[in-house]
């Protein structure tokens, strides 16, 4: 029985590698008809073209591998594309009669990956099966000898990803590896719940960090840093914001974080935010597992180039069948698609099973955020994402076959950091974005005046048309400036302010005639008919409004201090009847002087 699989097996490499030459002889072939820049010459040229060229990439990538690798990373990959083509070049310039040009040299052997490429697919033969070989040689070249005893982990999270979602996938045969893990019984599916901050930020820096203390939301202002916009995935922010919550024992300290918005205080790190500050410090050794064989990569830019193509597909096929809501998809965002949903896996892959092979890491942490990014665009469970969802699956296979393969072993743990659902934009549902709703129930001629610095928002914040909310602004912050000048008994201090500011309050005219209007806050909030007014000024009010999922965030910028539901009421009083009588809104969430943390809406 062995000696007929060995056989089987053997059948099936020869077989595959003349497949793999054909697919390269028709490549070649119709370059030389389709391109002035190249010329094959006499037929048997081709053959002599393809084993010139493979024998020169075993020579010549190594040596390219070992001195340009920073230069093949810096540009993304496309230094090794370029590398490979000028390896074309010379495999080809020594045989007489072939010809190759300025744009031969570029056009050939990216034709030749594209049929190879295709040529595997339609045999059901991996590529990464033979790769995964090369990995492993070069992790075993780069191990200490010392071997750890006890199992690792591998967390892989699949961004995004509801449990419904999940439960839908398997059922309907798009992930068979998860089904195998939970049909024997080696995996459990169980589900979890987010905070209100259901977004990868808030999730990531709890699950790797252990805090998520003040990540309100994916975007957010700071009032107390100069209303400075903060973004939790933004490469010079991240940095920052792990810094807050890191208290240098994450859950990655003796392991390596890959392709996630935060490190859980990793020493080994790859395609992390919070270790990039800028592109420009991608280069990483970790990312060299990517271009172990020069073909591999071009592997990845095909699959590439064919994402985007499915995405245009998609773009097309939406719009034919009118499929609602839809969001305005360009050539741009099927570049950042394809990125996200095919390089980063490939990448992420490849640099884990290393990783795996070397078998120092305790802990692993890889974010695969295909379905994430294609699920926000085309929708949860549009024909697009259960592609995507199977590829990751996929994923999960290789790398079971890596730990496998490897001395150590490894325990692999599937989670996802949030959900999501289908919905509607605001704007799509009721004409005009949340932002703009928002600044109609606002004073028409409310204005904000900043020096040309915009050193203090607070001391140079001016409401010109309205003297008494301005006198009523200074007042209150006077009487805290002057309390917390001075030293000892704060606690009292600040109760003082709370009286002296409620006090201000229930002084002003215009809260005492809506005082006499309604009895009591609820009959306010329901029978109070709010104003709206124009947005034709909104360009000049210190207004900012945030999305984040379904939640939005609401700030007045004019304020150093978060206003509460007393100041609100007085300063603006359209504005919470608007929003809890608007359909669009749920309910809000609001600090009360009186009463502390206030839920409000019409269901609650």
């Amino acid at each position: 029985m062995r000696y007929k699989n060995a056989i089987i097996s053997s059948l099936k490499t020869v077989i595959t590698t003349l497949l793999l030459v054909l697919a390269n002889i028709m490549a070649i072939i119709l370059v030389d008809h389709i391109s002035a820049d190249f010329t094959v010459g006499p037929l048997y040229n081709v053959l002599l073209i393809i084993i010139a060229f493979t024998v020169a990439n075993a020579i010549l990538w190594p040596i390219f591998r070992r001195f340009l690798m920073k230069y093949i990373i810096l540009t993304f990959g496309i230094g090794a594309i370029f590398l490979n083509s000028l390896i074309f070049y010379i495999a080809t310039y020594f045989i007489p009669g072939v010809y190759v040009g300025f744009y031969g040299f570029r056009q050939v052997p990216i034709v030749m990956a594209i049929f190879t490429t295709f040529a595997t697919n339609i045999t059901n033969t991996s590529y990464y099966d033979n790769y995964i070989k090369t990995i492993l040689k070069y992790a075993l070249e780069r191990k200490t000898p010392y071997k750890k005893k006890y199992p690792g982990a591998i967390m892989l999270e699949i961004d995004g990803l509801s449990i419904n979602t999940l439960k839908k996938a398997i059922d309907r045969g798009f992930m068979p590896n998860l089904k195998s893990w939970i049909d024997e019984k080696t995996h459990t599916l169980k589900q979890w719940e987010t905070d209100l901050s259901s977004q990868t930020g808030s999730s990531q820096a709890g699950i790797l960090h252990g805090n998520n203390r003040d990540i309100v939301a994916y975007r957010w202002i700071e009032k107390e840093n100069n209303n400075k916009l903060m973004v939790s995935g933004k490469l010079s922010h991240a940095p920052e914001i792990e810094e807050r919550i890191s208290n240098g024992e994450g859950l990655l300290v003796n392991g390596i974080s890959i392709a996630n918005m935060f490190s859980g205080d990793s020493k080994l790190s790859a395609l992390t935010s919070s270790r990039l500050h800028s592109i420009t410090r991608i280069y990483n050794k970790t990312l060299h597992t990517v271009f172990l064989e020069s073909y591999n990569f071009q592997r990845i830019f095909v699959l590439f180039l064919w994402d985007i193509l499915l995405e245009l597909k998609s773009q097309i096929m939406h719009r034919l069948k009118n499929i609602r809501p839809r969001l305005r998809r360009t050539i741009v965002y099927a570049a950042i698609r394809a990125g996200a949903n095919v390089v980063l896996r490939e990448a992420t892959t490849e640099i884990l099973a290393s990783e795996i092979f070397r078998g120092e890491i305790d802990t692993a942490y890889a974010t695969f955020m295909g379905y994430d990014e294609i699920a926000h665009h085309s929708g949860v469970e549009d024909n697009d994402v259960w592609g995507v969802l199977k590829q990751i699956d996929a994923q999960f296979s290789r790398l079971k076959s890596a730990i496998e393969l490897a001395d150590r072993d490894y325990k692999l743990l599937i989670l996802s950091d949030h959900g999501q659902s289908n919905g509607a934009t605001f704007k799509q549902r009721y004409g005009m974005t949340l932002g703009n709703y928002v600044r109609r129930l606002l004073p028409d001629d409310l204005k904000i005046y900043q020096t040309a610095y915009n050193i203090d928002h607070f001391r140079d914040a001016l409401l010109p048309e309205s003297r008494q909310l301005q006198t009523i602004k200074d007042h209150v912050e006077t009487i805290r400036d002057d309390l917390f000048d001075e030293e000892g008994h704060i606690h009292n201090l600040r109760n003082e302010i709370q009286e002296r500011k409620l006090a201000i309050i229930f002084e002003n005219e215009q809260y005492q005639k809506l005082r006499e209007r309604y009895s009591n806050s609820l009959e306010y909030i329901t029978g109070h008919e709010s104003i709206e007014h124009s947005t034709k000024k909104a360009r000049d009010s210190e207004l900012v409004v945030l999305g984040s999922g379904n939640l939005a965030l609401i700030y007045l910028t004019q304020w150093k201090q978060r206003l509460t539901y007393e100041e609100i009421v007085m300063l603006f009083p359209d504005l919470i009847p608007g929003l809890i009588n608007h359909p669009g809104v749920g309910f809000i969430l609001i600090d009360s002087m009186m009463n502390g943390g206030m839920a409000i809406g019409k269901k609650i």
